[in-house]
C-alpha cells in the first residue's frame, strides 16, 4: 500500500509558449498593443524573436529599439503590465489556442503520479501564464511557477523554481531529479548549470536540427509518444 503522502522525488518544470501550447500570435499582439497604449509607440515588426526570453526582457529590448531609456521603460512598467493583462484577457480566444500533440495526456499522467510535482519555468508573467493556460484548459495542473515578470534573464528562473518547490512540498530538489521541458536553446541553457535533465521539443520556432547542437539530454519532435517521454522524464 502506498503512503497517503508519498515523498516527491521528481520535479518537472514546463515552459509554456512553444512547449505546451501556441496562441498563434494572440499574446505578442496583446503585448505590442499594450506598449502602444502605455508608451505611445508600436514596436516595428522587424523580425524580433520573442521565443526563449522573459516578457520583462522583451519589453526592455523592444522599447530600447524605439529609443526609450531604461528609466523611461521602468517608469511605465506598472501601467504596462496592467494594460497587457487587460488586453490579453479581453482578446485571447480559446478557439485560437492550440495545445501541442501529446501535451494533455502527458500533463494528466504526471499530475496523477504520486512522486511527481509539476511547476512552470516560463518567461511569461504569472497573469499571462494563467490566461493562456486557462484558455487551453490547463490552468490548474501546475503547483507553482517561476515567472518572467521580475527577471530579464531566464537564467535566474531555475533558482526561483527550486526555492518554490522546496516551499511547496518540503523537498530540496537538485540535479537530475529536476526535469526541464522547453522548446528553445534558452530552456536548455538555463537548466544545464544546475545539472537538470533537459528535454527539448521541436514544437516551437526551433526545429530539432537547431536544438540538437545545444545538447539537451532528450529531444522530441513533439510529446505524442507518451511512453518515450515518460521514460525520458524518468517515471513510469
Amino acid at each position: 500500500m502506498e503512503p497517503k503522502n508519498p515523498v516527491k522525488t521528481k520535479l518537472v518544470l514546463f515552459d509554456i509558449d512553444g512547449t505546451l501550447l501556441t496562441t498563434h500570435g494572440q499574446s505578442p499582439r496583446a503585448l505590442k498593443e499594450a506598449m502602444e497604449r502605455v508608451y505611445g509607440c508600436l514596436p516595428a515588426d522587424n523580425g524580433y524573436l520573442m521565443d526563449g526570453k522573459t516578457e520583462l526582457r522583451i519589453v526592455h529590448e523592444l522599447m530600447d529599439g524605439e529609443g526609450f531609456t531604461r528609466d523611461q521603460v521602468e517608469a511605465g512598467l506598472e501601467d504596462f503590465w496592467q494594460a497587457y493583462f487587460d488586453i490579453l484577457e479581453a482578446t485571447l480566444d480559446p478557439a485560437g489556442v492550440t495545445v501541442y500533440p501529446g501535451v494533455r495526456d502527458l500533463v494528466r499522467r504526471l499530475e496523477a503520479h504520486p512522486q511527481v510535482v509539476m511547476g512552470l519555468l516560463t518567461g511569461n508573467c504569472e497573469e499571462s501564464s494563467f490566461l493562456k493556460l486557462r484558455a487551453a484548459g490547463l490552468a490548474h495542473s501546475f503547483a507553482f511557477g517561476a515567472y518572467g515578470q521580475f527577471e530579464e534573464n531566464r537564467e535566474a528562473l531555475p533558482k526561483t523554481a527550486l526555492e518554490l518547490a522546496r516551499w511547496n512540498c518540503g523537498v530540496r530538489f537538485k540535479g537530475k531529479s529536476v526535469v526541464l521541458l522547453g522548446d528553445t536553446p534558452s530552456d536548455i541553457q538555463c537548466g544545464s548549470p544546475y545539472g537538470f535533465h533537459t528535454i527539448a521539443v521541436a514544437t516551437g520556432v526551433y526545429g530539432a536540427a537547431q536544438l540538437e547542437p545545444h545538447q539537451p539530454d532528450s529531444l522530441f519532435q513533439d510529446f505524442s509518444d507518451l511512453p518515450a517521454v515518460l521514460q525520458a522524464i524518468g517515471v513510469k
